[in-house]
């Protein structure tokens, strides 16, 4: 077999082409930390964190954590002072196999197929010459750096993303949010997935996962804070969601695992763990919006294989058909839908072209339409959750960067901007409000997401004790 040659010789971060997210990675292999500590602090799955350490070894010819330490404080990534350990546990001097893997992806349909809509932003990662690097001792890193000569100069990396030029990239804020906590990580990173809270239980479902398109059902307690695994979904889709109507979970259409959108509709008993075929939409739909109001569960346009659809279908469970309602102004996919005081906000979405930031509510009892403000700015694959009267509109960051989530009261003028804690770009997550806070989880930031995060809108509440007369 043929072995590369051994050469003092590394390609610098920016000849190497490395993203800022592998360049994070690589300062906190630096810094001694293993795979798992490196997962959960920045959100990500562990297999996630693996593929990142193929790419940077593959990008700039290492091949163990001890050259990867050595040559993060070589280019300046990082700085270590005596205290600071370079390796730690078992995975001090394992080596990482180069492999022509490239970072999980979270658009793998074909792309005659869903990504015909999507705007295409996430570069393929080129594989670069690989050699040999010569193992020497850590005792000797401070003499091997003035051997090479003095480090290169290095800007350093902004925690923030604004320009377009990075698309698909997202980053985590260092700084602490008081009404965000990062909870939990999902046993499978994912995006595009059905989302259902049900008596304290979060229920993922389906979506795309780091090995595509998925059938697998993980369920969240979270009274004991643990993860279990549900019954698989019979048929695995992506770009759907999930409504709850009584003690059932409803998940309409959806992408199949060729990437054409689908018309069958599978229903979820929780308790049971087990799945039902529901009454098949009137035609296949993906990456609609979806909301409950009352015992009836509505569609919002969509995507169905060929345009972006302006269609609305009601489902009356009781009926057992989908009913045709006034069509929404504005054809859009990926918009987001929620139910605040007997009206449905639909809001962002993408046409095709370009992110929206139109606002649309459908007063579901007359069967008409009207506008409200729109969007500060432009949001495809977004969340929206409603709580205490307000809509909290979360992520987005196709073409325009994410800087801040949104949030709308009911006969204001405008939405108002709230901190976020991802930046950048942080798309195709799910949101759904229960107990007093918004759950949000998973999504794509430039690498399928795991985490669970839970935001309290309102940590203060006034609570006025009854009184007698």
């Amino acid at each position: 077999m043929w072995q590369p040659e051994h050469r003092m010789e590394w390609i610098p971060p920016e000849e190497a082409g490395l993203t800022d997210r592998e360049q994070e990675i690589l300062r906190l292999v630096a810094q001694g930390l293993a795979n798992k500590e490196i997962a959960y602090r920045l959100g990500i799955s562990q297999n996630t964190v693996k593929v990142h350490l193929r790419n940077i070894f593959s990008k700039t010819n290492l091949q163990s954590r001890t050259e990867a330490a050595m040559y993060a404080v070589r280019f300046g990534l990082v700085t270590l002072t005596p205290s600071t350990p370079i390796i730690e546990g078992e995975e001090e001097e394992t080596p990482i196999p180069v492999e022509p893997l490239t970072a999980p992806e979270e658009a793998r349909e074909p792309a005659s197929a869903i990504a015909a809509v999507l705007p295409t932003e996430e570069p393929t990662v080129t594989a670069f010459p690989r050699w040999q690097a010569a193992v020497l001792l850590i005792a000797f890193l401070l003499g091997i750096a003035w051997a090479l000569g003095p480090a290169p100069t290095r800007p350093e990396t902004p925690r923030v993303i604004f320009q377009g030029d990075q698309p698909g990239q997202g980053i985590e804020r260092s700084e602490a949010l008081s009404r965000w906590k990062l909870l939990s990580q999902m046993p499978t990173p994912r995006a595009r997935f059905a989302l259902a809270y049900w008596q304290d239980w979060l229920i993922a479902i389906g979506g795309e996962a780091p090995e595509g398109i998925t059938d697998r059902v993980e369920r969240f307690d979270l009274r004991r804070e643990v993860w279990e695994r549900g019954a698989s979904k019979p048929h695995p889709v992506a770009a759907a969601a999930a409504g709850a109507l009584g003690d059932r979970i409803y998940v309409p259409g959806g992408v199949n695992l060729q990437g054409q959108p689908v018309d069958w509709v599978e229903v979820y008993d929780p308790q049971t763990d087990r799945w039902s075929e529901g009454t098949p939409l009137p035609g296949p739909l993906a990456a609609y919006a979806l909301a409950v109001a009352g015992d009836r569960l509505y569609l919002f346009g969509g995507w169905d294989g060929r345009r972006v659809q302006g269609v609305v279908w009601m489902l009356d469970p009781a009926q057992g058909r989908w009913e045709p309602r006034a069509p929404m102004p504005t054809p859009r996919a990926f918009a987001a839908a929620a139910v605040l005081d007997d009206v449905i906000y639909v809001v962002g979405g993408y046409d095709g072209q370009q992110e929206l930031a139109t606002c649309e509510r459908y007063r579901f009892a007359a069967d008409r339409w009207e506008p409200c403000p729109s969007l500060n700015v432009g949001r495809g694959g977004l969340a929206l959750a409603a709580m205490d009267g307000h809509l909290f509109a979360i992520g987005g960051g196709w073409r325009i960067p994410l800087a801040f989530n949104e949030r709308y009261q009911p006969g204001a003028d405008r939405w108002t901007p709230f901190e976020t804690p991802i930046t950048g770009t942080w798309r195709n997550l799910s949101a759904v409000p229960g107990d007093g806070v918004i759950w949000i989880l998973g999504g794509w930031s430039g690498e399928l997401r795991a985490g669970v995060w839970r935001f309290t809108p309102f940590p203060f509440r006034l609570f006025l004790p009854a009184t007698q007369r």
